[in-house]
């Protein structure tokens, strides 16, 4: 299967290939139909380079060079992405030497050969010696690049299993095509100016070195402005956009215009032998200067115009991964054009594994935002501080100016654990905002937190969300537990919505109308008092959008009150305290025209059923779980896909899995007039169970198994609930009669009565599924590293609540997650290693206990009879028979003895422990050493096998040569 992804990877970039040399092609057949002596100098030249041995070891060298560049650096597997980021950074240089010595003989040969004045008294004019001269280096050029093209993008291919990227290897080797007719054009003009090859070579790169070197301007001009002006003007920042995978007319239009402008300053050359040693020859010289210049003028301008209004930009990737969605695009466009918005974002050069692909992204994505808002025509200014030091002036900046300081963390690399230090934050401001993300945390889609910030400073205010004060403390607060008041700490969901939302506790002592809070959380709200939770109801009957999550049994958080249990109050130091009186959700669910499938419970108070479902995506949780850890996905059993999370609604839409912990079941009532939306439901393999049997199997004293009696397939655990409610708007009546001293008539009453009010509301039948885990989860993938866990559960509650406020951007954003080419073959290497020490160490543990444990029962071997004697004397002391003396003696001998016998056990279980590290330490290495073997592996490959194909055949055409040299030449002239 592997081969056959490889074979279809590279088919697919061949077919992409033959498209662009079909192109090419027929621009060559209408050079040699229109301009028949172009095409001959082109033909000459082309067959003359690759008929001589010398241009297959340019070609073999240049092919060595950029294997060596994209595989060698030890950054290419720790990012562990199948990119051509390393060949990117040293390509200029590549070029630097690879393109003189392509052009260094284009005219100064035929200057040492004599051959020039040949070719001058041809029946043509200038552009075409200097276009065929031009198609003919191009023509080397563009067969050198696609052998240095199709052996890179094999062994890419391989390492990722076929999954690598076709698209982004596609336009990185084409923005390397446009590098090189532009770097060819200007070392043109350095062979046009000298005989010398050696001349030709040294002036071919020096022409082309400022535009290779631009991009380190910073390092050499003190301002700014000058410096990222410079900057701007070499091939860098136009190759920038085809080396992320993005075909933009701005990066096209830069090195066609170069390539352009140096051409005609060839022609000007070549054609200096009909005015110069005229009397008009300095007035001409000057004449074709001022027009070179003002080529140069006109390009610069144009390249600036196409740069700030880059309106045509193609995402060329597979994955896209250098593409914005179009939530994001809409917000950019509805961005206020007076009110510019000021990014700064600070990256360190050292950036761990795990960032890789996070940084990536970030950069990827600002570089996005920056041309889209100059296409949208709104103000966007990115500072974009890539690759600081740690103790850099940038890195200064960001701590004292921004508050974004280097974070630690701990990492594994090269062999061992280690804490890194690295700085991956950004500072948004616009007008007097600003929000600061201090750490993009890889983990966090990058994408929305940068439209989150974005939108945050735009706006200049933000949405109310109300935290309604329940049991479940999610603002933090104290509990009574044990007997002792234990401190809650506030939920990490709250910060999480306070970086979009302002966010207040709501502790309903009085009314909430609509438009008091954009959106409402309750979490548990059947433990408020009877008033707090009637204010609730009447704030959903008034169509103010409501989150609920209601659980039958809250499983983590034992102080909060599961639903159909009466409330305890916290009581005293001396233990007094009794029930409280909480409000009945079946009110809230009348009010949202749904129902919970349950029975009666105590003090006339009502208690869910719970849902199960045998399905577990994890078989590594199996020892820890039962079927009440509902996994809700399309993979369970039963489930169609889009059906088990909804894909007709912009909560759940895309996504893939969420986990509930001991859930509720939920469904509409008959005779509903409201929109019911089921998010997660169940497969056929589940059903209910009642709580009093939740409870014994909780207690041992029965199992899940032997209490499940019937399966109730596609049980709904979340649903949206939107539309007009008639309840509600009963409701609002009375309360505008009651506030109303002027309502005379029984006919106005009616006439509100009849009118419809909007209820907007997610009820989920769980709490656990915010848990603080599974945003930690998300935070830092790697803690979970060995499960794999996709939970997406802070991503269905951020959803619902923007689903909620109307910010459905957001979401839509959330959705769009690009998708990235990963070292596949080596993460599999990884993975086995990883395998097989966590095998082999999990062997030394329990070889390590064993030991411990036989020791711990010699001993106690040893002291039974001791102990055993020590209590004979003892009975016998008691009825005076013994001696107290004797008996002080005995205990002291046992004592004395047992702190021996500790002392040896526990000698042997520090040496037991030394040695099972020590033998894990070892795995660790052994495992190491593999994954670098493979990894120098393929590095050696990587560079070694491209050029043996090139060698070959100039050695082929070498022997050719050679051989046609002495057909005709007598065996004696051989001696």
């Amino acid at each position: 299967m592997t081969l056959n992804n490889v074979t279809s990877a590279i088919l697919s970039l061949v077919v992409r290939d033959l498209i662009l040399l079909l192109v090419l092609l027929a621009v060559v057949t209408l050079l040699a139909g229109t301009k028949k002596v172009a095409y001959a100098v082109l033909k000459r030249n082309f067959v003359g380079y690759f008929g001589n041995p010398t241009g297959y070891v340019f070609l073999c060298i240049f092919v060595f060079l950029t294997s060596v560049a994209a595989f060698w650096p030890y950054e290419f597997f720790n990012q562990n992405l199948a990119t051509l980021d390393q060949l990117n950074y040293w390509f200029p240089l590549i070029m630097l030497v690879f393109i003189p010595a392509i052009t260094m003989s284009i005219w100064a040969e035929e200057k040492r050969q004599g051959t020039d004045e040949l070719l001058l008294t041809l029946p043509a004019d200038d552009f075409d010696i200097v276009i065929g001269k031009y198609m003919a280096a191009a023509s080397i050029f563009t067969a050198s690049l696609l052998f240095s093209q199709l052996s890179t993008f094999v062994t890419l291919a391989i390492l990722t299993e076929g999954a690598v990227d076709t698209g982004l290897i596609f336009t990185t080797y084409l923005g390397y095509w446009f590098v090189g007719l532009a770097m060819i054009a200007i070392g043109m003009i350095a062979s046009f100016l000298t005989g010398n090859l050696t001349v030709g070579f040294i002036l071919g790169a020096l022409f082309n070195a400022p535009l290779a070197f631009a991009s380190l301007a910073d390092s050499i001009s003190p301002n700014q402005k000058i410096a990222q002006w410079l900057a701007a003007s070499g091939i860098a920042r136009p190759f920038d956009d085809f080396g992320r995978g993005v075909i933009s007319l701005s990066s096209v239009g830069y090195f066609l215009l170069v390539a352009g402008v140096a051409l005609y300053a060839s022609m000007v050359l070549i054609g200096r032998r009909h005015w110069t040693g005229g009397k008009d020859g300095n007035t001409m010289a000057w004449h074709y200067i001022a027009r070179v210049l003002a080529l140069v003028a006109i390009t610069a301008g144009a390249v600036t115009l196409f740069r700030n209004k880059d309106v045509v930009r193609y995402d060329a990737t597979e994955g896209k991964v250098s593409s914005l969605a179009d939530a994001t695009k809409s917000l950019i466009r509805n961005l206020d054009s007076d009110r510019p918005i000021v990014i700064d974002a600070f990256i360190s050069s050292d950036v761990p594994e795990l960032y890789a692909r996070t940084r990536y992204e970030l950069v990827n994505l600002l570089k996005e935002f920056r041309s889209e808002a100059a296409k949208q025509e709104r103000t966007i200014k990115v500072n974009l501080y890539d690759n600081i030091e740690l103790f850099s002036e940038e890195a200064a900046l960001a701590a004292e100016r921004f508050g974004i300081e280097p974070v630690e963390r701990m990492v594994r690399e090269k062999g061992s654990f280690q804490r890194k230090r690295l700085i991956m934050g950004a500072a948004f401001r616009s007008g007097l905002e600003k929000v600061t993300v201090p750490i993009f945390e890889y983990g966090i889609p990058v994408e929305y937190e940068l439209v989150r910030s974005i939108n945050t400073v735009a706006e200049g205010s933000r949405k109310r969300v109300g935290i309604v004060a329940t049991d479940a403390r999610l603002m933090g607060g104290t509990v009574m537990q044990m007997m002792s008041m234990q401190q809650v700490e506030k939920h990490p969901l709250i910060d999480e919505l306070a970086k979009q939302y302002d966010v207040e506790e709501v502790d309903l002592s009085g009314p909430v109308a609509p438009g008091m809070y954009d959106a409402l959380l309750a979490v548990q709200p059947s433990s408020l008092a009877p008033d707090q939770f009637g204010r609730l109801v009447d704030a959903v009957k008034a169509g103010v959008p409501v989150a609920i999550f209601e659980d039958p049994i809250p499983f983590v958080n034992a102080y909060v009150t599961p639903t159909g249990q009466p409330k305890q109050s916290p009581g005293s130091m001396f233990g007094g305290g009794g029930p409280q009186p909480k409000g009945d959700i079946r009110e809230l669910w009348e009010a949202l025209e749904i129902e919970s499938p349950g029975r009666a419970a105590m003090q006339g108070m009502y208690s869910p059923d719970l849902v199960w479902q045998q399905y577990n995506p994890y078989p590594n949780l199996e020892m820890n779980i039962n079927d009440l850890w509902v996994f809700v996905k399309d993979d369970a059993p039963g489930v169609k896909k889009g059906e088990a999370l909804s894909d007709q609604h912009p909560i759940t839409s895309k996504l893939r899995e969420v986990l509930a912990l001991y859930t509720g079941a939920v469904r509409a009532t008959g005779s509903t007039t409201l929109k019911h939306t089921p998010l997660l439901k169940t497969g056929s393999m589940s059903g209910l169970i009642s709580m009093d049997k939740v409870t014994r199997i909780l207690q041992g004293q029965s199992t899940l198994e032997r209490e499940i009696d019937s399966v109730s397939p596609g049980l709904t655990i979340a649903m949206a609930i939107e539309g007009e409610s008639l309840s509600g708007s009963k409701a609002l009546a009375e309360d505008e009669e009651k506030d109303d001293a002027t309502a005379e008539s029984d006919d106005a009453g009616d006439g509100k009565e009849s009118a419809m009010a909007p209820v907007k509301a997610v009820y989920v039948a769980d709490m656990d599924m915010m848990l603080p885990v599974f945003l930690q989860i998300r935070a830092d993938p790697e803690q979970a590293a060995e499960m794999r866990f996709q939970f997406q559960n802070v991503t269905f509650l951020l959803n619902a609540i923007d689903w909620l406020t109307g910010e459905t951007e957001f979401i839509e954003v959330r959705k769009h997650e690009p998708i990235f080419a990963s070292l596949k073959m080596i993460d599999a290497v990884k993975e086995e290693a990883s395998s097989e020490v966590r095998k082999k160490s999990k062997a030394f543990q329990d070889e390590s206990d064993a030991t411990v444990r036989e020791a711990q029962e010699k001993m106690d071997a040893g002291l039974k009879s001791l102990r055993e004697e020590l209590e004979k004397l003892q009975k016998e002391g008691a009825d005076g028979r013994i001696s107290r003396a004797e008996i002080q003696a005995k205990v002291q001998e046992f004592q004395t003895r047992q702190e021996r016998e500790q002392r040896m056990l526990d000698v042997k279980q520090t040496k037991t422990e030394r040695e099972m590290q020590k033998n894990i330490r070892e795995i660790q290495r052994v495992a190491d050493q593999k994954v670098t073997a493979i990894q120098n592996q393929v590095k050696a490959a990587a560079v070694v096998l491209p050029c043996i194909p090139p060698l070959i055949v100039g050695v082929i055409v070498f022997a050719s040569r050679r051989l046609r040299e002495r057909e005709n030449i007598s065996k004696s002239r051989l001696k």
